[in-house]
């Protein structure tokens, strides 16, 4: 890690750590996203990582802009930073971000065009989460022939249906029956597989942080919290239970931060299987951390004087993001069973 990475971080941390406490968390949940924390960091330039300098850009890489969304799990930062960074990457990318404001739908789901109609597109998109009122959206399509397409939806258009996930944050749909888009843009499959990485390790890289902070919570609970004259991390129950959860939580941030350390600008085979068992890992630890941290905290850990729920409600909107783990699973196992290396082979090389 070269200087200039590290004063990224150690500045991105130090914003949050002003910033993220237990009330601007409790009032997001009911006022929103906090406006002064939202233009602090794009004054900051954080917004615009992984885009060049020379267009306005802050420059670095996206696997920076990954690493801070890490630090953003850790502080629980109620603002969707991976979700205006994957638009800004995907407009930037795509010449779109000096022509539209955006914001991208999730491009594992796919709504259908009729090219024979001028491109009139129908099906429904679930689940965007970090929708900015006003903009438009970019959605995945696919016509008859198994042809992907971006898709930019005029949202002056459309009526969106609006929900909130276990973290209290809104999270938008939108049903379309022959909508007539603003931009129809024929996309390879590999660079759509490539996006949608994008968007899966981002999702991993904040559960990560997330995951990271209620260990120590739950460490320091135990280290503090007197029961019966002692303190209850000295009872070998809770020694185990601590212990399982680190090394559930540790296996994820390896798995994590090998996707995040390899990702390049293109998705290979090999890269795709690692991503796909470091989303069941994540998901793993998610189930084990949270159960752990609330069995040791107690009900003190749902209380809203508490700051462990905001972690964990963050962990399980997460977790839910992106196809469950019995989907995946199943993946893995389409992805060994197609490949002509053995098994041993494809997971030592």
């Amino acid at each position: 890690m070269d200087e200039m990475e590290v004063i990224l971080k150690e500045s991105f941390e130090k914003i949050l750590e002003n910033f993220c406490d237990k009330d601007l968390l409790e009032e997001s949940e009911s006022k929103g996203v906090p406006k002064q924390l939202l233009d602090t960091l794009e004054e900051f330039g954080i917004y615009k990582i992984g885009i060049d300098e020379a267009d306005g850009g802050s420059g670095f890489e996206k696997k920076h802009g990954m690493e801070l969304a890490v630090i953003a799990g850790k502080y629980a930062l109620p603002i969707p930073l991976t979700s205006i960074l994957f638009s800004n990457w995907v407009s930037y990318q795509e010449k779109l971000y000096s022509k539209y404001h955006l914001s991208c739908g999730p491009f594992d789901q796919k709504i259908t065009i009729n090219s024979d109609k001028e491109y009139l597109v129908k099906g429904k998109i679930e689940n965007i989460y970090g929708y900015t009122k006003g903009n438009d959206i970019l959605v995945i399509g696919t016509n008859e022939r198994g042809e992907d397409y971006f898709v930019l939806l005029d949202v002056s258009q459309l009526e969106l249906q609006i929900k909130h996930n276990l973290s209290n944050e809104p999270v938008y749909s939108v049903e379309l029956v022959n909508h007539s888009p603003k931009l129809v843009k024929p996309i390879e499959s590999s660079v759509v597989n490539y996006y949608f990485s994008l968007q899966l390790l981002l999702n991993l890289a904040v559960a990560t942080g997330a995951l990271k902070k209620i260990v120590e919570l739950t460490i320091e609970h135990a280290n503090t919290r007197i029961q019966f004259g002692k303190q209850i991390g000295s009872f070998q129950m809770i020694k185990n239970n601590i212990t399982i959860m680190a090394e559930s939580v540790k296996q994820a941030e390896i798995m994590t931060r090998t996707c995040i350390e390899s990702l390049k600008d293109e998705m290979d085979h090999q890269y795709y299987l690692e991503l796909m068992v470091a989303k069941l890992k994540v998901c793993e630890a998610i189930s084990t951390a949270a159960a752990i941290a609330h069995q040791i905290h107690a009900a003190m850990g749902f209380t809203q004087e508490h700051i462990l729920h905001y972690y964990t409600r963050k962990l399980w909107s997460l977790r839910e993001e992106y196809q469950s783990e019995s989907y995946w699973s199943q993946e893995i196992g389409r992805f060994i069973l197609a490949e002509e290396t053995g098994l041993w082979e494809l997971v030592t090389q």
